[in-house]
């Protein structure tokens, strides 16, 4: 999968959000992630990669991040005097801060999580390989290919127009703040958030085959007499085909394993930072309505900014839905197949079939940010309902900050 991805990974290693791993640090083999154990050969090629550290990569990282502090310093630097309502200039602030941190920790995620980076990449290969190859799937991997080139160029393409119509709106408004200052970190943002966007959808296509190829082995048990003369049944009905079900689900889980933890931070940062985001657009976009000047006609510009971002974040909600949708499915599917053989003895395929059981219960299919929340639809809720509080806390310190401003 890194082959077809590369001409997006090549734009993704431009922002600074990814890095080729030249020798990958795990081993991916038969459902199972191999970790280099502690030896003298280890220990010399960690040295040895301790001298390499200054790679054309790791510079252009480190020029990012010294650009971010530059244009930090300078964006607080160049925001000159007391502004005419403190909480506006604060909350600017705020998401400035926001926005850069957050680009920070994609960047240090770049440069800690490579190796678990390459190794997921790895292991969507390895995913490709067993459904092809164990289990006798068609991927479709031309339609596969062809959806994510769809939403690579749909999001992008929204995110553009949505910055090019607030660039001309916020310049014909005279009001740009530090959204130049920022810019780069918005576009870090958004890159870093499609990127983990089509990830899930690959590993949700990967979920749908093994669902199919699952729901006709149950069918198989279910209505023997059915029988279909393009469909091998001796094979479906075997102890390997099960065990390549098992292999598989193993590779998707651990996917998704490595998924969290080397995006978690970025994750967690990204939708804190979309948050606030929300809370100031929606903030300002009152205070042009209720005149204040330097925000004339800021709702042209605000819904303009939230559009493809709420389009984001509510698309990569549903997908991690649909995820552990199919895995509630899988299990599902698992138990009717488990009630079908408990009249039959105790069989090596029947201690495979509890076995895989218990182990979808345990190893549940989710993607969190570090654990501090689940995306699932469920989250934006929990979204709008914090987006809402900040607001209504914007619009308490501005009505005592105007009550300020009339006593003075």
């Amino acid at each position: 999968m890194e082959h077809e991805l590369r001409h997006w990974l090549r734009v993704c290693m431009f922002f600074g959000i990814y890095q080729r791993q030249p020798k990958p640090a795990f081993a991916v083999a038969r459902g199972t992630l191999t970790l280099p154990t502690e030896s003298h050969g280890c220990r010399r090629s960690d040295h040895s990669d301790k001298r390499r550290l200054l790679t054309p990569s790791h510079c252009h990282l480190c020029l990012i991040a010294l650009m971010l502090c530059v244009i930090y310093v300078h964006g607080l630097h160049r925001c000159g005097g007391m502004p005419t309502l403190m909480l506006t200039w604060v909350a600017s602030v705020i998401l400035f801060s926001l926005q850069v941190l957050t680009n920070l920790l994609i960047l240090m995620e770049t440069v800690r999580r490579r190796a678990q980076h390459a190794a997921f990449l790895q292991t969507l290969a390895a995913i490709e390989d067993a459904l092809k190859l164990r289990l006798r799937v068609n991927v479709q991997k031309r339609a596969l290919l062809h959806d994510l080139r769809c939403l690579i160029g749909c999001f992008a393409l929204c995110s553009l127009v949505g910055l090019l119509l607030f660039i001309i709106s916020t310049h014909w408004l005279n009001y740009i703040g530090f959204f130049w200052h920022g810019f780069w970190s918005i576009l870090t943002m958004r890159v870093r958030i499609i990127q983990l966007l089509l990830y899930v959808r690959i590993l949700q296509h990967y979920l749908e085959c093994l669902y199919v190829k699952l729901r006709e082995i149950v069918a198989y048990h279910l209505a023997p007499e059915e029988l279909l003369l393009d469909i091998n049944h001796v094979r479906l009905a075997s102890l390997d085909s099960l065990l390549a079900v098992k292999e598989t689900y193993t590779l998707i889980y651990g996917a998704f394993h490595m998924l969290n933890y080397f995006a978690g931070w970025s994750l967690f940062g990204i939708v804190n930072c979309y948050m606030f985001d929300v809370s100031c657009n929606v903030y300002w976009t009152l205070l042009s309505l209720d005149g204040y000047q330097n925000r004339r006609y800021y709702y042209v510009a605000g819904p303009v900014a939230l559009l493809p971002l709420v389009a984001i974040v509510c698309y990569l909600c549903f997908l991690c839905e649909r995820c552990q949708d199919l895995a509630r499915r899988i299990a599902f599917l698992l138990n009717k197949l488990k009630i079908l053989r408990t009249k039959q003895p105790l069989t090596p395929y029947r201690l495979v079939l509890q076995q895989l059981s218990a182990q979808i219960q345990l190893q549940q299919i989710e993607v969190t940010a570090q654990h501090f929340f689940v995306l699932e639809l469920r989250l934006l809720m929990t979204i709008f309902s914090v987006a809402s509080t900040n607001l209504v806390i914007l619009v308490q310190f501005l009505c005592l900050e105007l009550e300020l401003l009339s006593l003075s």
